[in-house]
């Protein structure tokens, strides 16, 4: 039993990571922003709004592709996930 405080020691940093908050839609959006500034395009400009969108754009194609995903893995059959 004195091995237990031992691995809790050990596991805490690693679970911790699992806790990380999401950034909001704000500073998502405040990230996005600052990216399209950094590549030259000035706000209110149509390069700047199309650079926004293409930010856009991949954040919603890889909130589709993790939904596929994860319904992909659902479908699975439970006895085809053991090894």
């Amino acid at each position: 039993m004195k091995s237990l405080p031992i691995t809790l020691v050990l596991l805490t940093p690693l679970l911790a990571g699992c806790l990380t908050a999401k950034p909001t839609a704000e500073q998502v959006t405040k990230q996005n922003e600052e990216r399209c500034a950094q590549r030259g395009h000035k706000p209110d400009s149509q390069a700047f709004s199309d650079c926004m969108a293409s930010f856009e754009a991949v954040s919603e194609r890889r909130i589709r592709d993790r939904r596929n995903e994860m319904m992909e893995r659902s479908n699975i059959p439970a006895a085809a996930t053991r090894n």
